[in-house]
């Protein structure tokens, strides 16, 4: 009968978790960026030794790196999109300077196999699995009162563009 080693799980093409942001990577000095991953078992069937292998991949940890130097966080919950700005969850960060911060993400998953549709058998271990990075773009807000009124002056402060430095 075939046996899966971890070895042979670990060189299994396992699809990795996607990197989602609320925001779409944007955040906001100091205030919390959610990060989320994608979560979904993978089942992979192969032959081996004359035999009809299914491999299932289930991932059990996420490992985020945002970037910034701070340390890793591990979490056995890929996170979830959040309605509220700036609420924090299990998987947001809060970035100290502003700019542009490559996140990572390591998703570890667990293997189970069965040979010819028999019982699940656990391969002992875990295969680590890097997601493709993405940029969390950080900015700074500024506030400024505004006594114009852009209909009586469209050319005042902040009318038209309320990027524009005055």
């Amino acid at each position: 009968m075939p046996v899966v080693t971890l070895a042979d799980f670990r060189r299994l093409d396992i699809a990795p978790s996607e990197i989602e942001s609320d925001s779409g990577g944007f955040g906001l000095i100091r205030g919390n960026t959610n990060f989320f991953a994608t979560e979904e078992d993978q089942t992979l069937n192969t032959t081996m030794l004359g035999q009809q292998v299914a491999i299932q991949a289930v991932p059990v940890q996420w490992t985020w790196d945002y970037g910034d130097g701070s340390e890793q966080l591990s979490n056995p919950y890929p996170g979830g999109p959040q309605v509220e700005f700036n609420q924090e969850t299990t998987t947001s960060h809060v970035y100290e300077d502003t700019g542009q911060y490559p996140v990572g993400l390591t998703t570890s998953y667990r293997g189970q196999f069965s040979v010819n549709e028999g019982p699940w058998i656990a391969i002992p271990g875990t295969a680590e699995v890097p997601s493709e990075p993405v940029t969390a773009d950080i900015w700074r807000s500024k506030s400024k009162n505004v006594a114009e009124d852009c209909h009586e002056n469209p050319e005042g402060w902040a009318c038209g563009n309320p990027f524009v430095e005055g």
